[in-house]
């Protein structure tokens, strides 16, 4: 696997701090899962944040992020056109995963349930040569790809890769002719999709 997308350093650092909504920090822990540069800079982090806090006066601790080591096995194949499930990342194990509902012709979405956060999380998977709707946010939609690939304005986004879009950016995804996606998605404040593919998917990312 070669990541080419990671996130920034403020990210990981708000990571490695435990101070991500925990929505935000279990994609984040996806992507530590599957990305050993990244787990590195996350332990460097760790490791300046605790000399600082040798320094300062002892206060309540916050639960510290998601465990990112280790993975869990493969779900069974879907024969419907859409992509062979991944292995799942063992981060995923404390949290309750829906079924997978079909959105659209080839796309089908599965809910994460994690209860202390605010960000809505969700896994999407899209079939060879999907083109997902246009659409802009106005807060986080933090991706983690977990098998197969897209592309759009920003690059092409493959397996272990982060996408970090924020209210600045406006993106069409189009999913890898040949090996579809798979992704596990966290988002805050709104989603602005456009035509009626978006009309159907709206509702159901606003959970």
């Amino acid at each position: 696997m070669s990541v080419v997308h990671r996130p920034s350093d403020e990210t990981l650092a708000a990571f490695a701090g435990g101070q991500l909504d925990e929505g935000l920090a279990v994609v984040v822990a996806c992507h530590v899962a599957a990305d050993r540069r990244s787990r590195e800079r996350v332990h460097e982090l760790e490791a300046v944040q605790g000399a600082l806090l040798d320094r300062v006066e002892p206060v309540p601790m916050t639960a510290g992020p998601p465990d990112p080591e280790h993975r869990t096995p493969a779900g069974p194949h879907d024969p419907a056109g859409l992509p062979t499930e991944p292995e799942m990342p063992a981060v995923l194990r404390p949290y309750g995963l829906g079924p997978w509902r079909p959105i659209g012709i080839r796309i089908a979405m599965r809910r994460v349930d994690v209860p202390r956060a605010e960000a809505r999380v969700f896994m999407l998977r899209a079939g060879p040569g999907i083109a997902l709707p246009h659409h802009k946010h106005t807060g986080f939609e933090w991706t983690t790809i977990l098998s197969g690939a897209y592309e759009h304005e920003y690059g092409r986004y493959a397996a272990g890769d982060f996408d970090e879009a924020d209210a600045e950016h406006v993106h069409t995804p189009r999913v890898d002719p040949v090996e579809g996606c798979t992704c596990i998605v966290a988002m805050t404040g709104g989603v602005q999709l456009q035509g009626w593919l978006g009309r159907l998917l709206q509702p159901l990312v606003r959970f």
